[in-house]
């Protein structure tokens, strides 16, 4: 085999080799946003039966589930478990919890913490918004990305509060939406946007619920969501 023959077959598997690394990036980048809109089928939470053995399992079970992943991370973390059996993470999530852990634990805070009211459509927002400002940058300018994000998420917020007054709905999705615009726009090291898109507007509408609360003004909307009957 001559020198240029070399060259050509090292540069035809350079070529293959990169173009199965874009596959890979590719799959895993579609992976996690199905992972997103997958997470919204825990909303079945809601639809569980109002019983009293099912009403101890909705609290042991999610967070027996939290637990038990936070175990596999700190394995992971440790070295102990390959990370080859991990598909879809990126690659600052090495060294830290990977976001799905900070999801579920977002999940599990609004599922078990929050009114359902405040909870659906903060973990729409992370299940929807974001991945969908994260497309749009791809496209888009950021600007234009995080204003797209914001009207999406007030309409998420204004699925679920339509019921209440008019100026508490404008009050709701304005801070809903800005919360979850800042929760995704805001990056830590140690705090991953999956969660702080949840928590970051559900507590803002916390703090607006209970302050008015504090002066009578009971502003939450009855929920969409009711328990199957009873088994």
């Amino acid at each position: 085999m001559d020198q240029k023959q070399l060259k050509e077959r090292v540069e035809n598997y350079q070529d293959e080799i990169l173009e199965r690394l874009l596959s890979i990036e590719v799959d895993a980048h579609w992976f996690r946003r199905a992972f997103h809109a997958f997470a919204s089928s825990f909303l079945i939470f809601y639809l569980l039966p109002d019983v009293p053995w099912i009403n101890i399992a909705k609290l042991v079970v999610p967070i027996a589930i939290l637990v038990v992943v936070g175990i596999i991370e700190c394995r992971r973390l440790g070295g102990t478990l390959d990370r080859q059996y991990f598909f879809g993470l990126r690659t600052y999530e090495h060294h830290r919890p990977a976001s799905y852990f900070y999801f579920g634990a977002g999940l599990i805070i609004l599922l078990l913490a929050f009114p359902q009211q405040i909870a659906v459509p903060c973990i729409l927002c992370a299940c929807f918004v974001d991945p969908a400002i994260g497309e749009f940058r791809y496209r888009l300018k950021k600007k234009t990305a995080y204003l797209l994000g914001f009207l999406l998420s007030a309409g998420f917020f204004l699925g679920i509060w339509y019921h209440a007054q008019p100026w508490v709905v404008f009050c709701v999705c304005l801070i809903g939406a800005s919360g979850a615009v800042l929760g995704e726009r805001v990056k830590f090291r140690w705090l991953d946007d999956d969660l702080l898109i949840q928590l970051v507007p559900a507590i803002l509408l916390l703090i607006f619920w209970l302050g008015l609360s504090f002066f009578h003004l009971n502003i939450l909307p009855p929920p969409l969501i009711h328990p199957l009957g009873g088994v």
